[in-house]
């Protein structure tokens, strides 16, 4: 497997408050921690430039932990989705 988070991932993660992507849990706070000045639009939602790369530095960060902790799945408590990785 290897994790890759998705713009949509993004999207769903900071309006839900967290999501599973590829086994591993991210909370809203990890997206707003990689946010930017003028990565959201008038209406509060993130631009797309700013989901693609948060999703891109996301993925760096599930393939850092993933490659340290093979095997593992974090389980934070029940997930809002869950979306496997075919690699």
């Amino acid at each position: 497997m290897t994790p890759r988070a998705t713009p949509g991932d993004v999207e769903w993660i900071d309006a839900y408050g967290h999501a599973r992507v590829c086994g591993h849990t991210v909370h809203r706070s990890a997206i707003q921690a990689l946010e930017r000045a003028g990565d959201r639009r008038a209406d509060g939602r993130l631009t797309v430039a700013a989901k693609e790369r948060i999703a891109d530095t996301v993925t760096e960060q599930l393939r850092d932990l993933h490659n340290r902790t093979p095997g593992v799945h974090h389980d934070l408590g029940q997930p809002t989705t869950w979306r496997h990785c075919d690699g």
